[in-house]
């Protein structure tokens, strides 16, 4: 097993060795430790994930990261509030902790979590993908997420994980 932590500098100190832009009064923000496993690939430091991983760790928008197998290695405070997710996250597939409901029954749809955009763009792996989803948050309100994903691919051109934002759609 490969772990991976990863701490992300202050924006200031980052902009100083050039790394990043000069943004005043930025926090310093921790990232996760990421258990990875083993598949025969670089080191994630080494990888595309990595950047993406510190740029959803360091978001304030509703963002995730997940691997090739719909595991989470990164979640911004904002996608966490906004699905109702609790601690232990990281490293847990996407559908083991939030539960995706229909639209017109409010029962849990495996088989449309499936299809929803952060997953499906894993299999297909071109191009940019949008779906709306209804999530039961864990006081058992639901809320309809508006989703946009993008496959993550590696030098070779491989899909090594997916990208994605996530709005609340009110009304």
């Amino acid at each position: 097993m490969t772990k991976l932590v990863l701490r992300l500098e202050r924006l200031s100190d980052a902009a100083a060795n050039g790394s990043a832009p000069a943004l005043d009064g930025q926090p310093e923000r921790a990232l996760h430790v990421v258990d990875l496993g083993d598949h025969g690939r670089a080191p994630v430091a080494s990888t595309p994930l990595a950047r993406w991983i510190a740029t959803v760790a360091a978001a304030h928008d509703a963002c995730l990261v997940l691997d090739p197998h719909a595991q989470v290695l990164s979640m911004s405070v904002s996608a966490a509030e906004l699905l109702g997710c609790t601690e232990g996250v990281i490293g847990r597939r996407l559908l083991d902790v939030v539960e995706v409901v229909d639209f017109d029954t409010g029962r849990a749809a495996p088989d449309y979590a499936q299809r929803i955009a952060p997953i499906a763009v894993l299999t297909t792996g071109t191009g940019l993908m949008r779906s709306l989803m209804r999530i039961r948050q864990r006081d058992g309100m639901s809320v309809t997420v508006d989703t946009a994903s993008a496959p993550i691919h590696d030098a070779t051109g491989t899909t090594v994980g997916s990208f994605t934002f996530f709005a609340q759609v009110r009304g």
